[in-house]
């Protein structure tokens, strides 16, 4: 396998107005949305609003951005193929984990001679990416010894402890393919979830455990978890509040959530827009509810 590997990273996210510096979309950052300190562009000065920001990266549709939302990688290499000939891109070999969840790839000849094509069984999995891919390289135009081809992968780590987190990375996926109704309940299941293991380790320390539960699932449930214990709990802790429209958004999944759990469909088509709000909304608030759990264990 002959090929030139250019890099690995998370796409940072650029200045809105001199587009010359990015900057790396990490907790630090987030803390700094969240505690309200004032970010400028050192080059133009630009105030810098990371909702903002980062919701731009939906309307892009350029998965390399929106995947970084979520932690995505994206590599990026260079093969060198021969027409009429196999070239087996594996994907351990250029340094991506074998239990890492891919989630696309895009093959781009960078001259003359082939294009490349992906070979597969009869029975062709059409919603899975093998570590390993059989590309087939079909003469095309003037013919050339050897063609370079750029490639690019997103891809995820794949990690025994991170589940939740794979949601919003599958919400991410459904959008990037426009299936809008499949990233609700995903989205919704990431942060429900954090928010409830973090509400159980909070009040474990008062009660038995089964009341806990009996609390949580049948009294306080996750609307009052979201609107009431939370901002509660975050101002106990010395800890800005969520967001209003991080948190008015998430009530909003939750209703898309109910409907389509218990009704099959929404009342209402979910379009582009309303989509992006909602999953730019839980990654948010993932990172909101590491950092307070952060500071919680810190108190």
């Amino acid at each position: 396998m002959k090929y030139d590997l250019l890099h690995t990273e998370i796409y940072q996210t650029p200045c809105p107005d001199c587009k010359a510096i990015s900057f790396p979309i990490t907790n630090e950052n987030l803390s700094n949305y969240f505690h309200g300190i004032k970010m400028n562009c050192p080059k133009c000065n630009a105030n810098l609003d990371w909702w903002t920001l980062l919701l731009r990266h939906f309307d892009w549709e350029v998965p390399s951005y929106t995947y970084a939302i979520v932690g995505g990688f994206t590599t990026s290499l260079r093969i060198y193929m021969k027409a009429g000939e196999i070239f087996t891109l594996n994907l351990e070999e250029i340094g991506i984990p074998k239990e890492s969840k891919i989630l696309q790839i895009s093959y781009t000849p960078n001259g003359n001679g082939l294009f490349p094509i992906e070979l597969h069984g009869n029975t062709p999995a059409r919603h899975y990416i093998p570590n390993s891919i059989n590309l087939y390289g079909r003469p095309i135009g003037e013919p050339s010894e050897e063609t370079p081809v750029a490639v690019q992968i997103n891809w995820a780590e794949k990690l025994n402890d991170n589940q939740i987190w794979e949601n919003l990375i599958n919400a991410v996926e459904s959008f990037t393919v426009k299936d809008y109704n499949s990233c609700v309940i995903p989205s919704n299941v990431s942060v429900e979830s954090t928010l409830y293991n973090i509400m159980t380790k909070y009040f474990s320390p008062f009660s038995a455990k089964d009341r806990v539960e009996d609390f949580l699932n049948n009294g306080a449930t996750y609307s009052h978890q979201l609107n009431l214990l939370l901002p509660l709990i975050a101002h106990t802790n010395s800890f800005p509040k969520m967001p209003d429209n991080i948190r008015g958004n998430l009530n909003k999944l939750r209703g898309y959530r109910n409907s389509l759990a218990h009704k099959g469909k929404t009342d209402k088509q979910i379009d582009k827009k309303t989509v992006s709000e909602l999953i730019c909304s839980a990654a948010f608030a993932l990172s909101y509810l590491n950092l307070l759990e952060e500071k919680i264990n810190g108190n």
